[in-house]
């Protein structure tokens, strides 16, 4: 089996957010599984540092009357043998973001995906190696399927190849216009109701669902969430006509990657088995980056996090003045997004500085020393199409309070459903006053020594290696290839 991701970022190359952190994992579990899988990712700016093999045949990319030249370097995936290719396009790529810069989104994103997408389908030319599966992940590859069926239709049944779209976040869609379209080169045809046009726009997600042989989303709760009004984003109309090639595969993490007994960023290694001395260090150790009170009895929670509306960190700040009020509880917050968030938590942190630390922006390290020294890990988000942040928190030992949506009611067992291993607390409404509940919960489980280590005994034991995923994902190719 030949599989070829498709995708507009993959970790370590490029990276920012999850879609990077997937596209840079899965293939190398694929990869003991015998599957020959390989990557293509636009050559953007942060990686023009990457040494690798150029490929001597020029790429030629065509996008309405223009025609850009470009070529494609040959490196590998980190340390493995997973061949990554590069596409070489200063015109299109060498920006300073992935797909905007501080003036806002890059206006000809549209064509820089159709590039994405020829390229795929150039591979063959100019390396040899053919893929028996395109696995395009998110809007800005979702074009890709619909060129495997434009390529498919010259040729015999034997000689074509399939394609398989995952969905990481259906709130991205790539909506543009149908002048957009035209520069693709797809066939006319691919536009309608049927293809990539959608309430008389283009959205290349729509396009990639309709034409995707086999599609999947990140877990199980979330493919059936967006087959519904309230979660389809507008394409749950699509969704649910393509709802029997539809599948939820739960994402895994790298468990290397995110080890606490071998992170050079904690203050100590944890040890899943007896945590205790590890976590107080790190606990201990986080509360003085924050600056706040070293009170090692008091419950922490931690917060690694965009601030944006889908994370539902607004229900937090409505009940902090609450929780610092009534409760020991302490806060360490990392993140950034919606300037009026940034200025609200800053505010409350300021109010309780003792109690509330706060670091806008991202640092890997700190988020790591977060999840290690934190006891609770909040996520109140009002979708969460699977959530990573959970299962590394899980595994460095910090029980997470979540909303029971996506991938957080795939991976949180709650203790108050009777779980035979119960590793966190889940609550259902989006408001304040459902999260209230669970960190109360959370609070009475706290001050029960022993149920508490049990529970995080339970979180650190939880799998969430890649293993499973990627023979899910090598049962998906195999009914694409039985489809033939």
């Amino acid at each position: 089996m030949k599989v070829l991701f498709v995708s507009p970022e993959v970790n370590p190359i490029v990276r920012t957010g999850g879609l990077g952190d997937v596209v840079g994992s899965l293939p190398l579990a694929l990869s003991e599984l015998g599957v020959d899988v390989r990557v293509i990712c636009p050559m953007h700016r942060v990686a023009n540092d990457i040494i690798g093999k150029k490929h001597p045949s020029p790429l030629h990319l065509k996008l309405g009357d223009n025609q850009i030249d470009g070529s494609i370097l040959e490196s590998r995936l980190g340390a493995s043998t997973v061949p990554v290719y590069l596409i070489n396009s200063p015109e299109l790529y060498d920006r300073d973001g992935v797909y905007a810069d501080e003036n806002g989104d890059f206006s000809d994103n549209p064509q820089r995906a159709f590039a994405l997408c020829q390229a795929a389908l150039e591979i063959e030319r100019i390396t040899g190696w053919r893929a028996d599966v395109f696995h395009a992940h998110d809007w800005m590859a979702a074009a890709v399927c619909g060129y495997v069926n434009a390529a498919n239709e010259k040729k015999p049944k034997k000689n074509q190849t399939k394609s398989v779209l995952t969905i990481h976040n259906l709130q991205h869609q790539g909506v543009f216009s149908h002048p957009d379209f035209l520069s693709s080169g797809l066939p006319k045809t691919h536009w309608g109701m049927d293809g990539f046009e959608h309430e008389g726009a283009l959205n290349l997600l729509k396009g990639g669902i309709q034409h995707a042989d086999k599609i999947t989303t990140v877990s199980p709760t979330y493919a059936n969430e967006i087959r519904t009004a309230e979660y389809g984003c507008g394409l749950e109309a699509s969704l649910q006509y393509r709802g029997a090639d539809l599948i939820g595969i739960l994402n895994g993490i790298d468990e290397f990657s995110w080890d606490p007994q071998k992170d050079s960023a904690l203050t100590l290694p944890i040890n899943p088995s007896r945590p205790k001395a590890g976590k107080n260090a790190c606990k201990k150790a986080l509360l003085n980056e924050f600056k706040m009170d070293e009170n090692l009895e008091s419950p922490l929670f931690g917060v690694v996090s965009r601030l944006c509306d889908q994370k539902g960190l607004d229900l937090l700040m409505e009940i902090l003045p609450q929780l610092m009020a009534e409760t020991h509880a302490n806060f360490t917050i990392l993140g950034s997004g919606e300037a009026a968030d940034e200025q609200a938590i800053k505010e409350l942190s300021a109010s309780f500085p003792n109690r509330i630390g706060v670091n806008i922006g991202f640092d890997d390290g700190l988020a790591r020393r977060i999840f290690a020294g934190s006891d609770f890990f909040l996520m109140p988000s009002r979708f969460e199409p699977c959530g990573l942040a959970q299962q590394y928190a899980m595994r460095y030992g910090s029980l997470p309070i979540a909303r029971k949506t996506g991938g957080l009611a795939d991976t949180i067992r709650p203790i108050a459903h009777g779980e035979l291993s119960p590793n966190g607390f889940l609550f259902s409404e989006s408001t304040g006053k459902d999260l209230w509940k669970a960190i109360q919960e959370g609070l009475r489980v706290f001050a029960n020594n022993r149920k508490f280590t049990q529970l995080r005994k339970n979180a650190l034991s939880q799998p969430c290696s890649w293993e499973q995923a990627a023979r899910q994902y090598l049962q998906t190719y195999n009914w694409t290839m039985e489809d033939s």
